[in-house]
């Protein structure tokens, strides 16, 4: 019964050692309100990103007919990781209900994010893109 006891206890130790080196999601690291900058064309334009559980919201600050309001999920198995957008409105009716791909980093509190436009099924090649928009963004 001893010899039982300390088996089931000197499992639990690996399993609870084990999980505790596990990757946490992105989704964690993720959530709550980012701004920053597009990087894109001149001048650059100022942004926000809300993230909340699986919903976000876009907005470029600059230009205010631009934003975009979806649910996501992540690829965090790819390299890079991906983002994927689905735009459930925005005031370009064409774009609602199409799907933006995008790809991400997150290096200390910086979130670096580059999409496709909606409708186009490819992740952006890299995070300068010719025709892709790239932000980067810090936690508020």
């Amino acid at each position: 019964m001893k010899n039982s006891a300390l088996i089931a206890l000197g499992g639990a130790a690996i399993l609870i050692t084990g999980c505790s080196t596990l990757q946490k999601s992105d989704m964690t690291a993720l959530q709550g309100t980012w701004s920053g900058r597009i990087v894109q064309g001149n001048p650059e334009h100022q942004c926000s990103f809300v993230i909340s559980g699986r919903n976000f919201d876009f907005r470029d600050d600059t230009d205010t007919n631009v934003w975009y309001k979806g649910t996501f999920s992540l690829r965090e198995g790819t390299t890079p990781r991906q983002f994927i957008a689905l735009i459930r409105e925005c005031p370009s009716p064409q774009y609602v209900g199409k799907t933006s791909m995008a790809i991400y980093q997150i290096e200390s509190d910086t979130l670096t994010i580059t999409g496709n436009e909606p409708g186009d099924p490819a992740a952006p090649s890299g995070f300068d893109g010719p025709d892709a928009a790239r932000m980067e963004l810090k936690r508020k």
